[in-house]
């Protein structure tokens, strides 16, 4: 099964994101701030991460410029996105 990461802070957005994955059967594990994201990609892979840009203790684009060196043992194909 394909494993997706969601960082997104707004519950709301990230809980509709989260149903939609796992409708379309993609496991899919969602996290609300930028520290916690860059805890749970130094334990787990996973093979997409769908990233916020606003995001409180480490926004968006610090957080992919941390996610970027760790490569393919972090994410198979990371995606930045504004969601």
């Amino acid at each position: 099964m394909i494993k997706i990461l969601v960082v997104e802070d707004d519950i709301a957005v990230a809980n509709l994101i989260k149903l939609n994955l796992n409708t379309a059967n993609y496991e899919s594990t969602v996290v609300f701030d930028g520290e916690e994201a860059l805890n749970v990609i130094e334990r787990d892979r996973f093979d997409l991460i769908l990233l916020d840009v606003m995001l409180p203790k480490v926004d968006g684009f610090t957080l992919f410029e941390k996610i970027k060196p760790l490569g393919r043992e972090s994410c198979k194909k990371p995606l930045f996105v504004a969601v």
